[in-house]
């Protein structure tokens, strides 16, 4: 169990509603439940944590009020993709496969990764190039298949009578003259990445 005076718990409260940080409102929330009388084991329990940590979060709020239920700073290791790799990235979605020899016309993470391996000598989880990817600005799209260049008038016409047809349920056998070479027209696919915006750092 927590002691703290009545103030100090009217701050924990405003905390649990109004933070913006999910982990501060999460400890906080948790400070909160142990200084109304409930044994930090349970408190430990409700929260999946262990006990320690709920003693640690209120010592630190405590001595440094909110910021204390913050994450701390992390040294951390160095990006696992240098700019060089995320330059070479980059080029390659602009690029395309079919620039690097393989025999597909949409990026996905796992050739990107295959890629960086190949070319780069670097090998990194599909989550770090998907990181990289998504910083670098660009999001996947489904492609959309554009026909007009391969439609001519009978096509249109054929097409037109489907859907005079379609809504009055009729049955169509599957050599009647109203299936044409429209129903067999091929698409080309267009790029699937693109830029949302501009990347992270840009100027």
């Amino acid at each position: 169990m927590i002691q703290v005076d009545d103030a100090t718990r009217e701050q924990l409260r405003h905390l649990t509603k109004t933070d913006a940080d999910p982990r501060v409102r999460r400890r906080a929330q948790a400070v909160l439940v142990a200084s109304e009388g409930h044994p930090l084991a349970e408190v430990a329990r409700l929260f999946h944590t262990a006990a320690h940590r709920v003693r640690v979060w209120h010592e630190r709020w405590e001595s440094e009020g909110r910021d204390g239920l913050a994450d701390r700073s992390r040294g951390g290791r160095p990006p696992k993709l240098g700019e060089a790799d995320r330059a070479f990235l980059e080029t390659a979605l602009e690029q395309g496969p079919p620039a690097y020899g393989l025999p597909v016309t949409v990026w996905s993470i796992r050739d990107l990764q295959a890629l960086l391996a190949r070319e780069r000598g670097v090998e990194v989880s599909v989550y770090t190039v998907q990181r990289v990817v998504h910083d670098l600005g660009y999001r996947y799209r489904r492609p959309r298949h554009d026909l007009t260049h391969r439609q001519d008038a009978e096509a249109v016409a054929s097409a037109k009578r489907v859907r005079e047809w379609l809504p009055k349920k009729a049955l169509l056998r599957p050599d009647d003259p109203i299936w044409s070479p429209w129903t067999s027209v091929k698409s080309i696919p267009t790029p699937t990445w693109h830029r949302s915006g501009g990347a992270r750092g840009s100027p």
